[in-house]
């Protein structure tokens, strides 16, 4: 039987990482992979943001030079109505602020898991970590109730100081060590058609961006690489969900707009694929005595878009630094391993979750709601109409009159979204920073005559007293930087 300080389960992005920390800390290392080698499974690409300039800037160096990359600066927005027309058109650029916030300011970057795989399984090999493809595991080994190393479909016994399990969202590990069940408390079907295309006609159209088309479409994402892209939907698995995962994809791609584009771009299908993913508004229990459990099998996505893969590496690091922490006590226990939930909860990773219940509920409600969009798309005109620009190239009428033409129909709308704005959107001003909200009544003091005399301190008070909302932003004890506890709005 072989014997390692750590075995990983899975080669993807958070296997690999978890494999190269655990490798890059003297620790005896094996990740294992089922496929014939990293990358090579149902899952076209990804697109990787801006934080990996933040936390991984060496690997975005090279992951922008990766065959299959392109550099992501902006995402345009498609809003589409009932009628399957493109209504409105929209890009995010980011401001000066962004240029400077961090290096690469708003660059991101789109690739093909079958480059970004191998690049990041080679990581871990160069720093000493063993791989083994093709080798599908199929039970944990347990001893009294601790899980103890891993079983293979050939049979073969692979004995662990700590195993990391990085096998994603039907995370067989977590099953078999009796942690959760098949689903692990919420998951979404998601199916996408990958496109091959025309590089240099990508680059005139699409550029440096990824698309989504929003509208009674189930939230369309587009995302873009050198020479291809994949285009995807997806629905929670709920009992009333009965349409099929193919036929939400022939609606996409029959929508006029979808064509158009692909006609400038000489995009041809080659693959459709689907996979499962969980969406949750809370991981579940993420470590049991002697395992760990990392990024989709932990139900680490991010709860407000599903990006996965930062969630993954950054969550395989801190399973790794958590093992050779614990093993170097001689102490793997449940109660060892609970500091790999305390770490992850007090990273960035542990911020995303903070709102999950929040972002959920909203896409539920929003994205997720084909009929309840049809209307939400009207409210969202409105808006855009308002909008400085807009104004200025509506000639319909007086430029005044156009503006107030719509900010009354924009009012006539807004009384049918009350309760959705105070059950989906109102729960979220608990992010804004307390320091925020006393720069903007700072703002407010000089223009209320009763008021503008007294000390800042003197006139929070008041404020605090004069509106029970705005109480817990302004208690002298609340942490300027950070959002304020659930339940405290």
């Amino acid at each position: 039987m072989d014997e390692y300080d750590v075995v990983v389960v899975g080669g993807g992005p958070g296997g690999a990482m978890a494999a190269k920390t655990a490798a890059d800390k003297g620790l005896k290392t094996v990740f294992l992979e089922r496929g014939r080698k990293p990358g090579d499974k149902n899952s076209s690409g990804c697109g990787l943001g801006q934080r990996w300039w933040k936390d991984y800037p060496e690997l975005m160096e090279k992951i922008m030079e990766l065959p299959s990359a392109r550099k992501v600066e902006m995402v345009v927005i498609n809003l589409l109505d009932e009628h399957d027309r493109l209504r409105y058109k929209s890009g995010t650029t980011g401001s000066d602020l962004c240029a400077n916030r961090w290096r690469g300011g708003m660059e991101g970057v789109s690739v093909y898991r079958k480059d970004l795989d191998p690049f990041l399984a080679g990581l871990a090999e160069s720093a000493g970590a063993e791989l083994r493809t093709s080798t599908l595991v199929s039970d944990v080994m347990m001893d009294d109730g601790a899980v103890t190393g891993v079983k293979t479909g050939d049979g073969e016994s692979i004995k662990a100081g700590v195993v990391i399990a990085a096998d994603g969202g039907m995370s067989t590990m977590a099953r078999k060590a009796g942690m959760r069940n098949r689903w692990g408390g919420g998951c979404t079907l998601v199916p996408q058609l990958d496109f091959s295309c025309d590089e240099k006609k990508m680059d005139d159209v699409i550029g440096n961006a990824e698309w989504v088309w929003f509208g009674p479409l189930y939230g369309t994402y587009q995302v873009n690489f050198r020479d291809g892209f994949h285009i995807g939907a997806g629905q929670w698995l709920r009992p009333d969900w009965d349409e099929k995962p193919l036929d939400m994809m022939k609606k996409l791609v029959q929508m006029p707009p979808f064509q158009a584009m692909c006609r400038s771009i000489d995009a041809k299908p080659r693959e459709y694929q689907a996979h499962l993913l969980p969406w949750l508004k809370k991981p579940p229990k993420t470590y049991t005595s002697g395992m760990m459990l990392v990024g989709d099998a932990a139900g680490f996505p991010c709860p407000l878009e599903a990006e996965g893969i930062w969630h993954a590496v950054t969550s395989g690091k801190v399973a790794a630094e958590t093992a050779a922490w614990a093993l170097s006590s001689g102490d793997v226990s449940e109660r060892k391993l609970s500091d790999y939930e305390r770490r992850w909860k007090a990273s960035d990773l542990g911020k995303e979750h903070e709102f999950g219940e929040e972002f959920v509920n909203l896409w539920n409600a929003s994205i997720f709601d084909p009929e309840g969009m049809k209307r939400q798309v009207q409210l969202l005109l409105e808006f855009s109409m308002l909008h400085p620009f807009s104004i200025v190239f509506d000639w319909g009428d007086a430029h005044m009159d156009c503006f107030n033409q719509h900010l009354d129909h924009m009012l006539d709308l807004l009384p049918e979204f009350g309760d959705f704005g105070k059950t989906y959107l109102v729960p979220l001003a608990r992010g804004i920073w307390p320091k925020n909200v006393k720069h903007v009544l700072l703002m407010a003091k000089p223009r209320i005559p009763v008021l503008k005399h007294l000390s800042d301190e003197t006139y929070f008070k008041v404020m605090a007293r004069f509106s029970r909302k705005l109480a817990p932003f302004l208690d002298p004890a609340a942490k300027q930087e950070a959002p304020l506890p659930r339940g405290s709005l």
